[in-house]
This record gives C-alpha cells, sequence and structure tokens, in this order.
C-alpha cells in the first residue's frame, strides 16, 4: 500500500525532470525488488527517457516487460541496451543475453546463435555468462539438428483435465488408477493467496475416468483432498502398491519453505501426513519435489540445500531399516546438476534411467527434460529429450505411469504450466528409443567422477558431508601409485603453471630474499572442486588486503584425499587450483601473480583412516611470496563437529553471531556436522566436541602412531 500512496504522489505533484530521477528510482526499485514487474515498468521508462545513461533502470526495464511476458517489449530493450558499447554500460552483455534468449523463445535459433557469439567476444562479458552463452549456442544447434529428426513421438494437451491455472506434476495412483496432480485452481477449503502462482497457492487434486473413458474430477473415495492444507501442495510419487504417497507441503506465503511429506492408504483413507527426517527436510531449505524408486527405498527429490552445485539440485536418499528412517541424502553430482537449477526427478526402474527438468544444460530454452543413464548414478551420460517433449519454453515434470506418461509444460501461453499425456507401451524399449540419436548433449560428458565405479552405493553414502558424525568410514583396498613423489616441491615460480600429471610438478627452487606468507587453507566437499560460501569469503578478505600491497606471487598447491586413482586426484587437484585462481582473478589479482601447482593426493602417514582427515586433506594451501614485510590477518579454520546454529555456535565460542555469519556468509540457521568454518581471534582453543582443526587432527594421529 505504501509504495501505491508514494506512486500517487510522484505521479500527481513530481515533476518529470533530472531532479525526480532519484525519487523515481526509489520507487521502481523497491517495486522491482518486491517483483511487482508491472507496476515498475512506468517507472523505469521514464528514468531511461530522462537518462540516457542510466543503464541499470534500462536493463531492469527489459526485466520487468520479460517478466510480464511483453516479449515485444523486452527485445527492443535488451536490443538497443546491447547495442550500446559504451565503457560505463555494465548490462550490455547482460542485455544481449536476454535478447538472444527472447529469439530462442521464438524458435529463431540462427539469430540466437549469432547474438551468443557477439556476447562471447566482448571484453566486458564476464566468464559465467560466456559459460552460460556457449551452452546456449550449444542448445541452439542442438535444436537445429532435431527439427529435421522426427522420432515418431507425440505430446497431447490435456484439455479435460487443464484449468486456466497451473495445472503440474500428474501421476496415477496405483490404488484406483485416479489422476493426481497440483493446480493453483480454486478447489474446496482454505487457500492462500500467492504471488509466485498468481492467485491461490496449489492444491492437490484427483480426477478419474467415467464411463466413456473421459476424465472427470474423482469421488470422495480415498478423500485425496484431505491431505491439503491452507499452504501450498505440491507434486507426489506413490510406491508401486499405491499404498504410500510421498509429497511436498510449502508452509510459506510465497510457496516456499517446503518439506516432503508421508502419508498411508489405511481402510482405504489418507493418514494425517508426516513429514520426513532432517536428513530429507533439510532445515532451511526448500526440499520438494520427491519420487520414490519401485523398490521403494530410494527417493530422489529436489533441494536448495548448501554443499549443492547450483541452485536446486537433485538429491537422493535410501532407506534405513525401519519405517522412514531416511539416510543422510546425496547430491547427484556435476554431471547431473548444473550450476542453475535442476528439479522435477523421475526415476524409472524399467530403465535405471533419472529423468529431470533443468534450466542449466544445454537445451532449447528455459526447463528443458533430460535423461541420465549410465553404468553408475555418478557417471552417466546426459540426454535432452528433445521435440516434442521439449520446447523453447518451461517443460517439467515428467513422469510414467504403466502405458501413459505426463510432462507439465507452459508452451501453450507462455505463463500457465498445463498437463500434457504420451502413450507407450513399453517403459524401457520408449525411454532406449527416446535418447537414442542426436539427442545426447554436452558432447559425451566426462565424468569428474570417472571412477566412481571403484566405490560402491555404500561407501559413497558413507562419504557424504551431510553424516561424518553416523558412518565410519569403509577401507577399501587401493592399489599403489605407480609414481610416488619423496620430497615436497619447492614454492616460488616465476611464472603461472598448472600441473596437469606428477611429471610436471618441477618448480623453480631460486627463492633469492623471498618470504613466504602462509594465508587461510581452502577446503572442498567430496570430488568436489566447486568454492564453498566461506572460501569465497576468504579469498574476498585475501583480494582486499593484497590490493594496495607489493607482492611477488600468489602460490596455490591444490591437494586432495587418497580415495580415487592416482590420474583423477591429479585433475581434481588441478581444477580446486584453477577454480580458486579464476576467482582471484575476478577479484583483481593478476592471472601472472597466481601459480598453480596440482599436487594430486595428500598421503597419510600411516594406513589409518578417518573422516575429518580426509575432510582436511581435500584441500588447497595459499602461499603469498613477497620480497618485502606483509601483514596478512587470517582466519583460523577450523570442522564443525556438532550440528549447531550459528547464534548456538557463536554462544559457545564467544563471539559474535553476526561475526560468524559475516565471516563465512552462512545462509540458513544451521551449520550441518563436517561443515568448515572459518573464525578469527578466538581467546581460548574451542573443545574438540564443538570444533577441530588440522592441526589437532596431525597431533591426534602422530600420537596414535607412535604409540601415546
Amino acid at each position: 500500500m505504501r509504495a501505491y500512496l508514494v506512486f500517487i504522489v510522484v505521479t500527481t505533484s513530481i515533476a518529470v525532470s533530472a531532479q525526480s530521477v532519484p525519487k523515481l528510482i526509489r520507487i521502481a526499485d523497491e517495486l522491482y525488488d518486491a517483483a511487482r514487474y508491472l507496476d515498475a515498468i512506468e517507472f523505469y521508462d521514464k528514468i531511461s527517457g530522462i537518462d540516457k545513461s542510466n543503464y541499470q533502470a534500462k536493463f531492469r526495464l527489459g526485466f520487468c516487460y520479460n517478466k510480464t511476458l511483453e516479449y515485444d517489449d523486452a527485445k527492443k530493450v535488451f536490443l538497443e541496451l546491447g547495442s550500446v558499447s559504451d565503457t560505463a554500460n555494465n548490462f550490455q552483455a547482460r542485455a544481449l543475453y536476454h535478447y538472444g534468449n527472447l529469439l530462442k523463445l521464438e524458435s529463431r535459433f540462427e539469430e540466437a546463435d549469432s547474438i551468443y557469439s557477439t556476447l562471447i567476444s566482448l571484453p566486458s562479458a564476464e566468464p559465467d555468462l560466456i559459460n552460460s552463452s556457449r551452452k546456449q549456442k550449444e542448445g541452439c544447434l542442438l535444436a537445429l539438428r532435431q527439427q529435421l529428426e522426427d522420432k515418431g513421438f507425440s505430446v497431447t494437451l490435456m484439455d479435460e483435465v487443464n484449468s486456466k491455472f497451473h495445472d503440474f506434476g500428474a501421476v496415477i495412483n496405483p490404488s484406483n488408477k485416479q489422476l493426481v496432480f497440483a493446480s493453483t485452481r480454486n478447489l474446496p477449503g482454505v487457500q492462500y493467496e500467492g504471488s509466485q502462482f498468481d492467485g491461490v497457492l496449489p492444491d492437490l487434486v484427483a480426477y478419474e475416468r467415467n464411463r466413456n473413458e473421459r476424465w472427470r474430477i474423482a469421488s470422495s473415495s480415498q478423500k485425496f483432498i484431505d491431505l491439503n492444507t491452507q499452504w501450498s501442495e505440491g507434486s507426489g510419487s506413490f510406491t508401486k502398491d499405491g499404498s504410500t504417497f510421498y509429497f511436498s507441503t510449502c508452509r510459506g506465503e510465497n510457496g516456499s519453505d517446503c518439506g516432503i511429506m508421508v502419508s498411508y492408504l489405511v481402510n482405504n483413507q489418507w493418514t494425517e501426513p508426516v513429514p520426513l527426517n532432517e536428513y530429507i527436510n533439510e532445515p532451511g531449505a526448500e526440499n520438494k519435489q520427491p519420487t520414490i524408486s519401485t523398490t521403494g527405498d530410494t527417493l530422489f527429490f529436489s533441494s536448495d540445500r548448501p554443499g549443492g552445485i547450483g541452485g536446486s539440485d537433485i538429491w537422493m536418499s535410501l532407506k534405513g531399516l525401519e519405517q522412514e528412517s531416511w539416510t543422510p541424502a546425496i547430491n547427484m553430482g556435476d554431471v547431473i546438476n548444473s550450476a542453475d537449477n535442476d528439479i522435477t526427478p523421475y526415476y524409472s526402474s524399467a530403465f535405471n534411467c533419472l529423468l529431470f527438468a533443468s534450466n542449466g544444460h544445454v537445451g532449447y530454452g528455459g526447463y528443458d527434460i533430460y535423461a541420465a543413464k549410465g553404468e553408475s548414478f555418478f557417471e552417466p551420460e546426459v540426454y535432452n529429450l528433445g521435440h516434442p517433449f521439449n520446447s523453447t519454453l518451461d517443460d517439467t515434470y515428467f513422469a510414467i505411469s504403466d502405458t501413459v506418461g505426463f510432462i507439465s509444460s507452459n508452451r501453450e501461453d507462455h505463463k500457465s504450466l498445463n498437463l500434457y499425456s504420451f502413450s507407450l507401451r513399453n517403459e524401457r524399449l520408449f525411454l532406449s528409443l527416446l535418447i537414442s540419436g542426436e539427442s545426447l548433449i554436452d558432447s559425451r560428458i566426462v565424468s569428474k567422477f570417472h571412477d566412481i565405479r571403484s566405490l560402491d552405493l555404500v561407501t559413497f553414502r558413507l562419504e557424504d558431508y551431510q553424516g561424518y558424525n553416523l558412518f565410519d568410514p569403509v577401507k577399501r583396498n587401493k592399489p599403489k601409485p605407480k609414481i610416488l613423489i619423496d620430497d615436497e616441491p619447492e614454492i616460488g615460480a616465476d611464472s603461472t603453471m598448472v600441473a596437469t600429471s606428477i611429471g610436471d610438478l618441477g618448480i623453480n627452487q631460486n627463492q633469492g630474499s623471498r618470504k613466504r606468507i602462509q594465508y587461510e587453507t581452502q577446503y572442498f566437499g567430496y570430488g568436489h572442486f566447486m568454492l564453498r560460501r566461506e572460501a569465497r569469503k576468504s579469498l574476498d578478505d585475501l583480494a582486499l588486503q593484497l590490493s594496495d600491497k607489493e607482492y611477488t606471487l600468489v602460490n596455490i598447491l591444490a591437494y586432495t584425499d587418497h580415495l580415487g586413482t592416482d590420474s583423477f586426484n591429479i585433475d581434481l587437484s588441478k581444477n580446486r587450483g584453477k577454480a580458486i585462481r579464476a576467482y582471484l582473478a575476478l577479484r583483481g589479482i593478476p592471472l601472472d601473480k597466481i601459480n598453480v601447482v596440482a599436487r594430486g593426493e595428500l598421503k597419510p602417514a600411516s594406513d589409518k583412516d578417518h573422516i575429518y582427515r580426509r575432510i582436511f586433506s581435500r584441500k588447497v594451501e595459499i602461499i603469498v611470496d613477497t620480497e618485502s614485510d606483509l601483514d596478512l590477518k587470517t582466519a583460523n579454520m577450523y570442522i564443525v563437529t556438532q550440528e549447531d546454529s550459528p547464534q548456538g555456535l557463536a554462544e559457545k565460542l564467544g563471539v559474535s553471531a553476526n561475526d560468524l555469519i559475516k565471516w563465512n556468509d552462512i545462509r540458513g540457521n544451521k551449520i550441518a556436522s563436517g561443515s568448515t568454518i572459518r573464525i578469527f581471534d578466538l581467546d581460548n582453543s574451542p573443545s574438540s566436541r564443538i570444533l577441530v582443526d588440522e592441526n589437532t587432527i596431525k597431533q591426534r594421529y602422530l600420537a596414535e602412531e607412535s604409540g601415546k
């Protein structure tokens, strides 16, 4: 209401002049931040007309047009902004990217391809945007190839079922063959409004076949509608016999704060839903879109919890011995999960294949549906399902129930999700034909876990960082490396070098008068080279401290733990080093002053193994060479040994909770056991029941190995 009052005052009493621009910007930005894009358009339009050099207002005007489906106006704005090569125009590359996406939306793939090529050539384009543009270019080529290929598949809009609102996530209830899905239409009972859905929050609805085999609202059998609340109920998945139903409920006013629920069919009625445990429902995260395997012992779902690859990722969990005793969730890895959002999983037990939607892989545009198929969950080949399952809009919620399958897409009106169905005779044969030929994307992705077949699924689960305090490590026999390095190489090379093999690790040992300053060590997840939040904060601090100081070189020494083959660990350590090198370069450290050495696995002093020891081995050490005195303020790095809230941990350590959150860029209200955390200036050493550092682990093992 306040924004509307200001709007009235401004439009009636403020002259449209240069003096009014700051007030217009303030109002426009408030509307923009509140996702009230339609209201913000008029303000950004006025600002752009008055101040031609306000490139942010111009960009936001185009973005608002895009969000309100005014695509022609959005294209015009983005093209105008993308044509301005003024060095002060920080939005040129982003404007071209959105313009290319809008061309792709209209299936103008060749034109879009040329726009992305122009963007990639811009000196001002950010690396992430260049990478996204390259993926979009590949998607254009994929779409052009598949336009020439007709595999005989078709999908049908389910007119009998769809409403003018969102309808999505259809599955068949095996116990009575009803069609169950989520909808934002008005249904019996109380439904809260939610701006995310342009109306009321979604509820579950059931349809059944009449005598003429046409769909109609289901009768009171099983009273499926009783599972609904005034909040948001999302799509779900039934066990094979139809006796158990997993679905998501989001209790935030905009469809947020989502958790996965379970209900049981007892005497033909669904029981009161109960949430799954915190390994599934990570506090402070969105956990939703569950799908259960035919065997009922593996649950796949999407979540934006910490430790993921991008926004929302696909995760999986195994059922324990007791009912709903789900184990710590496993991220499906960075072959399946992208830097953007990966959602709506469906696992085909018939074909041993995971299908999911993503807006981060090579595709037609928006969300596309992909299949991940391989000998291992963690080293699959990823396939774009292609036309007609994918369009230039959002295509999601792939699912198969016997001889009928479903997808949800907004291709019809570019706004509301609708249900589509397709027929098949044999799921295994259908999926086999579907992913053959030109559907292969990403040029046969080489998995970062290419030696994961040496790990069985149980072992991998025990390595998952969500459950360090629950499991003892599983011992595996690993062949001795063919080449051993007894003496670690010296530091101080004059030129940047990335070691790609053990033989390339020699470095100039002539140190002269240089001094070595040890900075904070950065730690990584198992098998990963993505920077954690606390690592990014640490590197931000380093770049800031070096910005006004004289130094010769920043050495990056990258390691892995002892799991995996030697060649894999060399590649992984190289990628960890390169990730830090790229981040420091973005923060202003000259590339010619960054030296990366990939050292592969950090050899343990003995055969004794421990999860904390492996965590501290997955690291990158940073050492600054300087010819003068250099005082770097550094934090101490610890492993959190007991799950706690930021406030609770700060209180135990005697530090400010706000400082703890700022030092580590903590999101959410929980710090998981096994997390690494940076802390400044502790008065006393923390109890090992709360935190443990690398020196403590080393001393503990030295004592054990010496027989003390």
